[in-house]
């Protein structure tokens, strides 16, 4: 049985959880939304999710910190980061701590695919049923 990967996209911006949870939908990806870290993490059990899509900056937790806190939660758990802002030495730090890609906003839809397909590749474990 081929399982459909789920995505987790965290942002603080609803609009923006809601165009990815479409666009998400119309790659035949299952996604769930987030409107705050707290409630990701809160709602993340290892291997519930094959890939995180979040923003760097939000209200309260930021996208760096998340990751920092998943780093012992799901460490396999592969991340995609979106920024409006550029920020070199955010990006830098995501990317050394394993982040597969940082995307500034606003994204594109066929580059987005792409790093989620990479994402998918390289995790390491198969989800559970």
């Amino acid at each position: 049985m081929i399982l459909t990967p789920t995505i987790a996209v965290v942002d603080d911006d609803v609009s923006i959880c809601k165009a990815l949870a479409e666009l998400l939908e119309v790659l035949d990806f299952k996604c769930q939304t987030f409107d705050r870290p707290e409630k990701f993490l809160a709602a993340s059990i290892s291997g519930r999710f094959d890939c995180l899509i979040t923003d760097l900056n939000m209200k309260g937790m930021t996208g760096l910190e998340l990751q920092q806190k998943l780093s012992a939660a799901d460490p396999d758990l592969p991340i995609i980061f979106m920024s409006a802002q550029s920020a070199a030495e955010a990006k830098s730090q995501a990317l050394r701590l394993g982040a597969v890609a940082f995307l500034s906003k606003p994204i594109n839809d066929d580059v987005l695919h792409r790093h989620i397909i990479s994402a998918l590749n390289r995790r390491s474990r198969p989800r559970e049923p």
